[in-house]
């Protein structure tokens, strides 16, 4: 079974405050040239996207430069959405995970903000975050990355992005604004992260895609 992850784009969806919305306009006209073709514009973190070690870090990799292996793995998504407002993320709950984040290439953090998506809420600054140290561990697990149903894994009161330094300094990508409701809890899956591959891309819109088996089904072909 494959599960789309993705926000769509679309002129009137929520961005990252100050960015510039999404703006499409029509370029061929099915009756007038006999195709339909679109102009599309966007900033590079727009809707469900994925940040490269460039984002914020001078000699980071843009996403261009890295293999397409770092976009896919195993992946494993860790429920948070019970955490307080402004709650933390912090290194002893995820050690306290029994090796999850020691078995996987990403760890997906499900917070809730998925469902206020297209509401004002969804800017609500209290959405959990990793601390520092929660993010260095992720680092020293091997992971390829980390992603969240929330703007980011930083605040947007925070001016330094420690978790997006640490993350990305460790090699890590990070990828914002997914759709996890549908696969909340799930350690079974392989996710896809397929950022648009252009040139010094600093981030990019992703199609995210889960893929699992589903065993009572395979198990009931077999029967």
């Amino acid at each position: 079974m494959i599960l789309d992850l993705t926000h769509t784009i679309r002129e009137d969806m929520p961005v990252y405050p100050g960015s510039p919305q999404p703006a499409f306009k029509p370029t061929g006209n099915l009756i007038r040239d006999g195709f339909r073709e679109t102009m599309i514009q966007f900033v590079s973190h727009t809707g469900t996207h994925m940040d490269a070690p460039s984002h914020l870090l001078e000699r980071g990799s843009t996403l261009d430069e890295l293999p397409v292996s770092q976009f896919c793995g195993r992946a494993a998504v860790v429920d948070v959405s019970f955490l307080p407002p402004r709650g933390i993320i912090t290194a002893d709950f995820l050690r306290g995970l029994n090796g999850t984040v020691l078995s996987t290439d990403f760890v997906l953090f499900y917070t809730g903000w998925e469902k206020k998506w297209g509401t004002a809420a969804y800017f609500d600054d209290t959405f959990p975050v990793p601390d520092q140290a929660a993010a260095e561990y992720l680092v020293s697990c091997g992971l390829k990355g980390v992603g969240t149903d929330a703007l980011s894994v930083d605040t947007l009161a925070d001016s330094e992005f420690l978790a997006h330094k640490t993350l990305l300094g460790g090699g890590l990508v990070i990828v914002e604004s997914l759709c996890l409701r549908k696969v909340v809890g799930r350690q079974d899956m392989m996710f896809f992260a397929l950022p648009m591959k252009f040139v010094d891309a600093d981030g990019a819109p992703v199609r995210a895609v889960a893929e699992f088996r589903d065993f009572e089904r395979e198990e009931g072909a077999e029967a």
